[in-house]
Order: structure tokens, then sequence, then C-alpha cells
């Protein structure tokens, strides 16, 4: 998209996220050389692509040949497949029993955790009185005290929903996320107690198709895998999701590859107020300001603990005076000639100038993700570099 099709689709709020196509096929390849090539990968596809946007993110994915998606959203994994996305979908849990007659009928794939919704879904699979079994996952928490079956319960549970006629279980996955070296440690001990329930079912006869057990976490520190499938989610977006000491992920490609706004509004204040008067001529240094529509209705936030946020213009860096709801003012230096539409980048380069997300979610004392699910849903989305998505 040029920039007069951004100028075109965008006057009337001049603020867009621009998402990275060939970043994300380069990091899909980039988990696929990190496993055999039998394993699947199942994309985490959660939070509205990581903030990233569902749509545009799942038709890449699909484009770029990803065996599964899951996500926790219906909503989300609904309007996928009246865009044609026709990749399975694992539904993390989040629906009530009564739910699964819905999620089936959109041709999703539930995840059961309790014989309430196994008992559901089974019922929900006769009423639609087809001639195959309905597929389903199981989840098992294997510590993360959080949602799916206890493994003391999950032989006796696996047995129970394996007799009910209308259903069979495509899949067994289990959550053992963390970010530093204790929560790698814990991790490390449960990961193994999901390999022997694995094991101990497919000794009792139980052969379960797809097993799933490491994430992000496990993937960037490069744990050996027991099981058929991965399901990465941060670093496929190039998100970090352990601390740098565990691990690096420089070879992955942020896929939110700018923010970027336009100059609405320029004003000369050579004549008053004076600097350090009152409103947002407290803090400039410079006679003249800027305003851009990225406010926090846009995602943006007010920094914390003195911190000094910039955007860039054209390879410099210009320093925010301050942040309402729908705007963002912006002093500019005396050297500096800019106009009405000109573009000023929030996150992205410029330039030799670089706001990286890291850098970005500082100002707030938060993390990359929190950022972009921040930003998420509050801007258009203009996917760049399809071209070089191979």
């Amino acid at each position: 998209m040029s920039n007069g099709d951004v100028d075109s689709l965008f006057a009337s709020h001049p603020t867009w996220m621009e998402l990275d196509a060939h970043a994300l096929h380069h990091n899909l390849a980039q988990i696929r050389k990190r496993i055999n090539p039998e394993v699947k990968v199942i994309a985490s596809v959660k939070a509205n692509g990581y903030g990233h946007g569902i749509m545009p993110v799942c038709k890449i994915l699909q484009e770029a040949g990803v065996d599964m998606l899951t996500t926790g959203s219906f909503y989300d994994a609904k309007a996928l497949r009246n865009a044609n996305i026709n990749i399975p979908i694992i539904m993390l849990g989040g629906s009530l029993p009564s739910g699964m007659l819905e999620l089936i009928e959109a041709n999703l794939i539930p995840t059961i955790y309790n014989m309430e919704a196994a008992n559901a879904a089974n019922a929900a699979a006769d009423s639609l009185h087809s001639d195959k079994k309905i597929p389903l996952f199981v989840k098992v928490d294997c510590g993360m005290g959080r949602l799916g079956v206890s493994l003391n319960n999950a032989v006796a549970f696996i047995e129970r929903v394996s007799k009910l006629k209308n259903i069979w279980i495509q899949g067994l996955y289990t959550h053992l996320s963390f970010k530093n070296e204790s929560g790698m440690e814990f991790a490390e001990k449960r990961l193994s107690l999901f390999y022997n329930l694995v094991s101990e079912l497919a000794k009792l006869g139980y052969e379960i198709p797809i097993t799933q057990a490491l994430a992000s976490s496990a993937i960037t520190v490069r744990w050996k895998d027991q099981c058929s499938a991965i399901c990465p989610g941060h670093i496929l977006f190039g998100l970090p999701s352990v601390n740098s000491s565990l691990g690096e992920i420089k070879e992955f490609l942020p896929v939110c590859k700018n923010i970027k706004t336009r100059v609405i509004h320029i004003a000369d204040h050579e004549n008053g107020p004076a600097i350090g008067t009152g409103g947002y001529h407290i803090n400039r240094s410079f006679s003249r300001t800027c305003v851009v529509p990225f406010g926090l209705n846009d995602g943006n936030r007010s920094s914390l603990n003195g911190k000094k946020p910039v955007v860039l213009f054209k390879g410099a860096r210009l320093a925010v005076l301050g942040v309402s709801l729908e705007h963002l003012t912006l002093e500019i230096p005396d050297d500096t000639e800019i106009n009405i539409g000109d573009i000023i980048t929030i996150i992205g380069q410029s330039g030799d100038e670089c706001i990286e997300m890291s850098e970005y979610s500082s100002w707030f004392n938060t993390s990359e993700l929190e950022t972009m699910l921040t930003l998420s849903s509050r801007m258009p989305i203009v996917v760049i570099n399809k071209d070089e998505a191979v």
C-alpha cells in the first residue's frame, strides 16, 4: 500500500499499524528450524493475534501453511471461519458446557477438562446427526494451577471421555509457561510428568494423535520435546516470553513493524504564553508545538516515574509534551521544518533512528506484549512486505 493509499484511507484519523508479512513468515521458518519436520505447528493467535489483528495475521499464517490455530475467543474464531480461514481451530477453553453446540456448529474444536463439558459436547454432536465423531482436545493442568483436568485425574477422565460415542480425543495438551530461572526449573519438572502421562495412556491403548506441551518459552531455550506438536505465541510475533538471561530471540523479527501517525496541527507560541507558565507550556523548550491523533483512546498512555517519551520525525527524536484522550502533543526544535500531514513514527524505524517496542514499553513500565494488547483494535492495520513473504 502506497503513502497515497494510506492518505486516502486514514485521512479522517491518520494513525495506523504496519504489520510485516515477511517477518511473520520468517519467524515461522525460524521456529520450524528448531523442531523435527513431522512436528505440527499450532499457531497461538490468542487475544486478537497478540494484539496484531486476528484477520491479517491468520490470513498470512494460512498462506504460510501452519497446521492449526488456537484462540480463546469464540468471536475471533467465528470471524475467521466467515473469512474463509479453513485451518483447524482449537478453542483454548472459556465456554460453558451449554456453549459446546455453538462451537461445534462453527467447525471449531472444543477443549474440555471436565465431564460437564464432555457430556455437553457429546450431546451436541448427537444433535447434529453427523456420521463422523466430533474431535476434542483435552487440557491437563500439570502445575500452572489455572485450567485443565488435574494430572492425577487425567487417566480416569480420558477413560470416561473415550466411552462417549459421538466424540473422540484428537489432542492432549498442557501449558507450562515461564519467564525466569526458577519458573523454568519448575516447568521442566512438571513437563516430565506430562510426558509420563502420554506414555501411560499409550500403554493403556489410548493413541492420541496430537500431543503438545512446548510453547514460546520452552522453544526459546531450545528444550527437546517428546510431543507431536508445539504451540508458539510470543516468538511467532517477535515478542520475548522469557528474560534475556535465559534466551535471546534476536533471530526473530517484530511483526508489528511500525506505529505511525500524521501531524494534524502546528502552533507557534513565540508570542506567548511563555515557557513554564502552564498547560503544555510548562515543559516545552521551543516556541513551536504540533499535535498528532495518538491519544489514550488510541492505546497511548502517560509515562511513569519521570520518564520522557519521544517520537521520530525524519530520523530525529522529538520530545513528547503530553498525552490526552485523543491527542499527543510534541515540541518542534527551531531548526526543524515540519508540515501538516507529515509522518510521525511512534514505534519503528525513521531514518537512522529506531524506537523499538521494548524502549516504548519501558516508558510505561510494561512488557512488549502488554503494549501490543493496549494498542489492539485501536487503529487500522496495513500489511506490508507481502512480496517478501515467502
